[in-house]
């Protein structure tokens, strides 16, 4: 299994340090967020990024954009446009062999409140699901879809019928179950989605978390001793994890995340 750092834009000047820390530490590759104005230009150029990774030993992931980009849509012509913009990401980075691209499917709908509107959301997600995969498997990448604001159930449904593998975001189902009022059951709720979706589970993306009442902020400095890092861990021989990606960017007492903050987080990954 290989284990992941996080690489985008906004890291500006400290891109090449980033990389390079990451190697020294243990990672086996970077995901890279392309935030506009990745892939198609950018002061620090995309290419630049992938050849320094290349060089330091590590292999690439790519995190396909989400800002502005609404796949799950129920609006057919959001959606439609959404794809259309999709398309154009997906032929630049087929030039660079990567590990993964990973995929949000995403709508700004009230989904969770308007039930009527759940059966066009799983529609509109498989429909476009299908789309970018025919064209990931004729650019030769492997596309994964990210959980997001689905519940198990939804997100299960969709990718099932479109027949796909999963990228797991831990967090992101932990910060679900804590806003629907599950907090004191959260082990649970992680067991219920490996469990559900365990035979389509590729990737795993994982961050620590800060609770604040029924509000779950992601994307926190994770610890070796974290509860749900053990418990992700301990399932791990029954899964097909094939990427595991420290998705932190946040210390809260320091600011930026460095990857040698994951030295310890590393070694136990791969203990």
């Amino acid at each position: 299994m290989k284990i992941g750092f996080p690489i985008w834009y906004g890291y500006g000047d400290k891109l090449t340090r980033m990389i390079s820390e990451a190697a020294s530490v243990g990672f086996s590759y970077v995901e890279i967020s392309l935030d506009y104005p990745w892939p198609f230009r950018g002061r620090y150029a995309l290419e630049e990024v992938i050849d320094k990774a290349l060089d330091v030993g590590l292999s690439i992931a790519f995190h396909a954009p989400w800002r502005d980009i609404r796949l799950a849509s129920p609006i057919e012509e959001v959606r439609e446009a959404s794809v259309k913009a999709f398309k154009r990401f997906l032929d630049e980075i087929s030039k660079h062999p990567c590990d993964y691209v990973v995929v949000h499917l995403s709508s700004d709908q009230a989904i969770d409140r308007i039930p009527e509107i759940r059966n066009e959301y799983v529609n509109s997600a498989v429909k476009s699901i299908k789309e970018i995969k025919s064209l990931g498997d004729l650019l030769g990448l492997r596309i994964v879809f990210e959980n997001v604001r689905e519940d198990v159930a939804t997100f299960k449904q969709i990718i099932s019928k479109a027949d796909s593998e999963v990228c797991l975001d831990i967090s992101h189902a932990i910060c679900l179950a804590a806003r629907n009022s599950k907090k004191n059951r959260l082990d649970e709720e992680v067991k219920a989605w490996i469990g559900e979706l365990k035979d389509r589970i590729r990737v795993i993306h994982f961050s620590g978390l800060k609770f604040i009442g029924n509000w779950v902020k992601d994307h926190i400095l994770v610890r070796k001793d974290d509860r749900y890092l053990k418990l992700v861990k301990s399932e791990l021989e029954n899964l097909r994890v094939e990427n595991f990606l420290l998705e932190v960017f946040e210390d809260p007492d320091r600011g930026e995340v460095y990857p040698s903050q994951l030295r310890e987080v590393v070694e136990f990954l791969k203990r």
